[in-house]
């Protein structure tokens, strides 16, 4: 029954994503922090969901003032603190930052935080 539950909930997925964390990388005699992409983690397919927090109102510029999450399959290894880098089903790549800890108690699938990463 879980396996039948997981496969019709990952066919909502319609974006995929690659997760980056930083890690300390050699550069000829230098070394210094970048952010690289996971190994295995590339091109996974999940979906992002918006709640609004808060209106805009009069006299207000719109920013990003809402609360995301990550769907994705819950065996997935995302540490908290990772990049995420989301690609819609249009192929508009977004930026994300500062992921939380997965709370993967759903047998179809795990629900992680992400702040997009706004860089205006």
């Amino acid at each position: 029954m879980y396996d039948f539950a997981k496969k019709e909930f990952e066919k909502q997925y319609d974006s995929k994503m690659t997760v980056k964390k930083n890690q300390q990388v050699k550069e000829g005699t230098i070394t210094k922090s970048k952010w690289v992409a996971v190994n295995g983690l590339k091109d996974i397919p999940c979906r992002i969901s918006k709640k609004q927090i808060t209106p805009v109102s009069e006299g207000e510029f719109a920013g990003i003032s809402y609360s995301i999450s990550l769907y994705c399959d819950p065996l997935l290894e995302i540490e908290p603190g990772s990049r995420i880098s989301i690609t819609d089903l249009y192929g508009v790549v977004r930026e994300y930052k500062r992921s939380s800890e997965g709370f993967s108690s759903y047998r179809t699938h795990q629900e992680i935080s992400i702040v997009r990463d706004d860089k205006t």
